[in-house]
């Protein structure tokens, strides 16, 4: 018999901490690299000008809790599949 609950938060805690750590990154690494990358043009913009930098790091940020949400709805239904074969309530 798997411990549902114990299972479900540890699962909850990997992808959280993931996550966190993804968007901690881009949120710290993007600006701070953004000299190195001064040459870089995104849409025929320079890239790592301050807004272009704003924007990549929200865009990044969205794109994130989509995928977030979407992995955490995979496990809800990946749960509720493990209690109803184990019939555990």
């Amino acid at each position: 018999m798997v411990d549902v609950k114990a299972y479900y938060w540890r699962r909850v805690r990997v992808i959280t901490v993931i996550f966190l750590i993804a968007w901690i990154t881009i949120a710290v690494v993007l600006p701070v690299a953004a000299p190195l990358l001064k040459g870089v043009r995104v849409f025929g913009l320079p890239s790592m000008h301050w807004y272009i930098n704003a924007f990549i790091v929200i865009v990044i940020g969205v794109i994130l809790i989509f995928i977030y949400a979407a992995l955490m709805n995979k496990l809800d239904r990946d749960l509720k599949k493990k209690v109803s074969e184990e019939e555990l309530l």
